[in-house]
């Protein structure tokens, strides 16, 4: 049977977010694992920090410094539930730098939010849960959102995205 030890949740700052660190911290008091909490800078390459080994990404100083502020304030808000965390901040692509520090840190478990998009707008845009779940070697646990819509498109989705107006 496999232990988990280490368990990573990447987050954004969403309220979404907070429900995967609930997860996580119930799974972490059951096994006494460490928790790994990580935020990722999206964006254009710019001047600052080196790149991290292996990304092609450079990471802005000042990008860097307010993300760990950023996510120093976000475990702290959870951290009577979740304990001590282990925080992080990459630069680059969010589901490359998720899946390499789960390989570089010897992640058992990745536990994160899906935002629930449905029919349209999750066809266009993706989610970058379901692209590390397609891709991991690690398990991942998805957590969604309480009010998950049962369908796969609907009016709404027709309106807003496409703007094209249902005539019934």
């Amino acid at each position: 049977m496999k232990t988990i030890k280490k368990i990573l949740v990447p987050t954004d700052f969403s309220e979404l977010s907070t429900a995967a660190i609930d997860y996580a911290a119930s799974l972490a008091e059951t096994y006494g694992a460490k928790i790994y909490m990580l935020y990722v800078i999206e964006g254009e390459r710019s001047h600052g920090l080196p790149p991290v080994e292996g990304s092609s990404e450079s990471m802005p100083v000042a990008g860097e410094e307010e993300g760990k502020r950023e996510l120093h304030r976000f475990a702290y808000r959870k951290q009577k539930e979740i304990g001590d965390v282990i925080e992080v901040v990459r630069a680059g692509k969010a589901q490359t730098e998720i899946l390499r520090f789960a390989k570089e840190e010897g992640i058992d478990l990745i536990v994160m939010a899906t935002h629930g998009r449905t029919g349209l707008a999750h066809v266009f845009m993706g989610s970058v849960a379901e692209r590390v779940v397609r891709t991991s070697r690690v398990p991942v646990l998805t957590v969604k959102p309480a009010s998950f819509p049962n369908y796969l498109v609907t009016e709404k989705d027709i309106e807003e995205d496409l703007r094209l107006k249902v005539q019934v």
